[in-house]
């Protein structure tokens, strides 16, 4: 299910670089888990693993993985290369420890996610699958939730608020 150019220019204008970063960090962190999730651990060691590979310093080598392995589009380059540096944060114990180039990357990756999760989940499955994540039933369980909200955003909303 490719994203069409309406989908990608309305995505684009909903929703900033921050926005796609906030959601891209949390679909990023949810295919680590599920990643580790078997075989079964104690929760310290899930922690463990996954804190691993959602550090910017991971998400960063990642991101220069795609780029160095010409596996990105033109326009997903394009939305990686500049957007990070516009996102600020408070988060200055991250920046000291990885340096802001560092951390500017690693939020360019999540920007990437996140718009790639809201206008095209076949590619953003592909993409990670290149990252090393496993993917399956729970993935195809996650785009076909996403599809029925996309056609039907107004049943997810309390029925008590009009």
């Amino acid at each position: 299910m490719a994203a069409d150019c309406s989908q990608s220019e309305e995505t684009s204008a909903i929703y900033n670089a921050a926005s796609l970063a906030y959601m891209g960090d949390c679909i990023y962190e949810l295919y680590a888990r599920r990643h580790f999730l078997f075989p079964p651990l104690s929760i310290n060691e899930y922690n463990d693993r996954v804190m691993k590979v959602v550090r910017c310093e991971a998400q960063d080598a990642l991101l220069k993985k795609l780029l160095e392995d010409d596996h990105l589009t033109e326009e997903e380059r394009q939305r990686c290369s500049p957007v990070g540096k516009n996102i600020t944060s408070s988060k200055t114990r991250t920046t000291k420890r990885a340096g802001v180039a560092v951390y500017n990357r690693a939020s360019s990756l999540e920007t990437l996610i996140g718009y790639l999760y809201l206008t095209n989940l076949q590619r953003l499955e592909e993409l990670m699958r290149r990252l090393g994540f496993s993917t399956g039933a729970s993935s195809e369980l996650i785009a076909e939730m996403h599809m029925n909200f996309q056609k039907h955003p107004s049943d997810t909303q309390n029925s008590d608020n009009p």
